[in-house]
């Protein structure tokens, strides 16, 4: 996508690196949020993995999230990689990004990842603007073909820029959902950590 103003959230995984540029300009930029919760134990991602071209899953991709806490109801696109390794995110804030190496909402295994820019010079707050001060317990519908899965959130945490754990991208392990922006503090046109919400499946 295109690079204007701002860095946004770059992620490490299995030594492979996978960016996103972003158009941000945090309005009141602060410190990182303080991590909080428990995050769900994923399986370590495979030096060798892949960040395109992954196994079919037997679920549909995600179309739509919502989050009732935050009023947001925001579109979902399937995004892949740039041959540089950057990963393509919606120019448009109001949109998300979801991972297509990721799991499929509903799938009994993996890490479903979806990102979006928390701002953009150009228009304002993105859906995910307010993705730090998401309490833990909330609630996250995300959409796929003609189911909605439920996720309640229980952790947050701050990385500093490309310091994404692998994990985020392993393809095995219990089923969870990871929701990233940018956040922390905004200086010289780039974030200083990204932010990470991660959910599990809510039960029955």
């Amino acid at each position: 996508m295109t690079r204007r103003r701002t860095a946004g959230w770059a992620a490490l995984a299995a030594g492979l690196s996978a960016s996103v540029a972003g158009v941000a300009l945090l309005l009141q930029p602060g410190r990182p949020p303080a991590d909080e919760g428990s995050v769900p134990v994923a399986a370590v991602a495979s030096p060798s993995a892949p960040l395109v071209d992954a196994a079919p899953q037997p679920w549909a991709p995600p179309t739509r999230v919502t989050i009732g806490a935050l009023k947001v109801d925001a579109p979902v696109d399937a995004v892949g990689v740039e041959p540089g390794g950057a990963l393509v995110v919606p120019e448009n804030p109001a949109r998300l990004g979801w991972w297509i190496g990721s799991a499929t909402p509903g799938s009994p295994r993996g890490t479903v990842v979806v990102a979006g820019h928390v701002d953009t010079a150009a228009d304002g707050p993105g859906a995910l603007f307010r993705l730090e001060t998401l309490p833990l317990g909330a609630t996250v519908q995300v959409r796929a073909g003609d189911r909605v899965v439920t996720y309640r959130t229980v952790a947050r945490r701050s990385y500093a820029k490309e310091r994404l754990p692998a994990d985020l991208f392993a393809a095995g392990g219990a089923p969870r959902l990871a929701l990233v922006t940018c956040g922390g503090t905004f200086h010289n046109g780039v974030y200083s950590h990204n932010v990470v919400v991660y959910a599990e499946p809510a039960s029955a």
